[in-house]
């Protein structure tokens, strides 16, 4: 006989089977468990980015990926937010970092990068409107 067939639930070997298991829930979560969410500004981001790379603490783009966990692209993007007309920039600074609630995305921004100036303008008075900002 193999011995691995003797410790395969074999009738001639005599294993403790039994056991006993206690479990702690943790208490409900209330409000102040809970996690707080920040609305970061997108166009502060932006310019935190853009200065890390211009004070040297990394060489480019690729080199802030890793620093701060999120992809090559994606800081692509952000970055790409400081394209937008400079007195819409400014517009959107005046909001504040960070924000109350989520009122601009970098999503949000980011078709409007290439648009003409009217257009960013109606994008910025149409936040304005719904947020009433």
């Amino acid at each position: 006989m193999s011995r691995g067939w003797l410790l395969s639930g074999s009738p001639y070997c005599s294993i403790d089977r039994t056991f006993t298991s206690t479990f702690y829930f943790p208490h409900k979560a209330t409000k102040t468990d809970q996690i707080v969410r920040i609305h970061r500004n997108p166009i502060y981001l932006a310019r935190e980015h853009k200065q890390m790379i211009d004070n040297g603490q990394v060489k480019n783009h690729s080199g802030l990926a890793p620093k701060l966990g999120i992809s090559r692209v994606r800081i692509c993007q952000i970055l790409n937010l400081l394209k937008l007309d400079s007195l819409i920039v400014q517009e959107l600074e005046k909001l504040g970092d960070p924000l109350e609630a989520k009122i601009i995305t970098e999503r949000i921004l980011r078709p409007h990068v290439n648009k003409s100036f009217r257009e960013q303008k109606e994008l910025l008075y149409t936040l304005k409107t719904l947020f009433k900002i």
